[in-house]
């Protein structure tokens, strides 16, 4: 079958967002909308590429971003993609012209490297060809991008998924009803709802040293997810006092945990808004047809492959159960091996001097 990469247009939104929706690895982050609110951020150029079919159908697509860098360069990522249909006979095929016409992309771009970061499939051996494949095209990163073990909790085991957590975790959303914690479930992207959880976004990222998206970003993001019934934001308080907060965006039907938030104020800890949160929000999506919820990021115990500073937010995560994850990783397409040595070598000393 003939097989054509070209880049995507706005009449392809509809056909894009429906082949992410309809792939198991599809997520936010191949989403139009997530590259439609990216390119508002300073600093940030997306692209789209697909592959079609003779009839005109999407077969695999590839939403890349890049970056300046130093000299007029750029470091280009493609954020869980790209994002084919493995299971075709003409997959390689699908992927290579994936992978060419990302490459004519980055050189267009000035590139010095181009990473790619697929995620798994949770079939163990199809992840494992993925690897191959993409090792033999380039090189694993030293540091993924993303995080490479997460757990995917399924919503419609049970009559409500909290019977699924962990003692603990159980009897702490218990003492929030007690405390008197409300929580909220904003499904239309208000405007004072993302105010709240962009003030708790913020105070967390102070004080704990991480990078966030905008106000304006998450603005920008509700709107297209949101008309499309997709969006879950929640958020606890307790006499009007922001708790905590928990923004999960579906694509399909599978949800992601993408950022949460909450206050450390000691007066407000012992309401266990995280615990609230996470129990309203395990609820509505199930209740909105949601088959699973991808706590997006969790380090197992032990696990000395992951960083193990992601062991404080995994002890929390890990309490409400799920199956463990891996993704393939985070590899390197080497664009202009000139630019890239003179690139790791800024690196090296740079690490050297710090």
């Amino acid at each position: 079958m003939t097989l054509t990469l070209r880049e995507a247009t706005p009449s392809d939104r509809a056909d894009w967002t429906a082949f992410v929706a309809s792939r198991p690895e599809g997520d936010v982050l191949q989403s139009w909308a997530w590259g439609e609110a990216g390119a508002g951020e300073p600093g940030e150029h997306w692209a789209r590429l697909l592959v079609t079919d003779g009839g005109g159908h999407i077969r695999g697509v590839a939403q890349v971003l890049d970056r300046a860098t130093s000299f007029g360069r750029t470091v280009l990522y493609v954020p869980h993609g790209p994002l084919w249909d493995r299971s075709d006979p003409d997959a390689a095929e699908v992927l290579a012209r994936l992978i060419a016409g990302l490459k004519a992309h980055a050189r267009s771009r000035r590139g010095i490297v181009l990473k790619l970061d697929p995620r798994g499939s949770g079939d163990a051996v199809a992840d494992a060809a993925v690897s191959r494949v993409l090792r033999a095209t380039g090189r694993p990163t030293e540091h993924d991008l993303q995080a490479p073990t997460t757990r995917l909790i399924d919503l419609r085991a049970g009559d409500d998924p909290v019977a699924g957590w962990g003692k603990d975790a159980r009897a702490e959303a218990r003492r929030a009803e007690r405390e008197g914690t409300s929580v909220s479930v904003d499904r239309r992207g208000h405007p004072a709802a993302l105010d709240a959880f962009h003030g708790l976004l913020s105070e967390t990222s102070e004080r704990q040293g991480f990078r966030i998206r905008s106000r304006d970003f998450l603005e920008a993001l509700a709107k297209p997810i949101a008309a499309c019934d997709d969006w879950f934001l929640v958020l606890a308080e307790h006499e009007g006092r922001p708790l905590a907060g928990a923004l999960a965006p579906r694509t399909g039907d599978r949800a992601f945990y993408l950022y949460a938030a909450s206050s450390r104020d000691k007066e407000l800890e012992r309401k266990r808004g995280p615990y609230a949160v996470m129990a309203e929000l395990q609820r509505a999506l199930r209740e909105a047809g949601t088959s699973t919820l991808d706590l997006w990021g969790v380090r197992e115990r032990d696990d000395e492959t992951v960083d193990p500073s992601w062991e404080g937010f995994s002890l929390f995560k890990r309490r409400f159960g799920g199956t463990p994850l891996r993704h393939p990783g985070t590899f390197d397409l080497v664009i202009d091996p000139t630019w890239d040595r003179i690139r790791d070598w800024r690196e090296r000393v740079r690490s050297i001097v710090r």
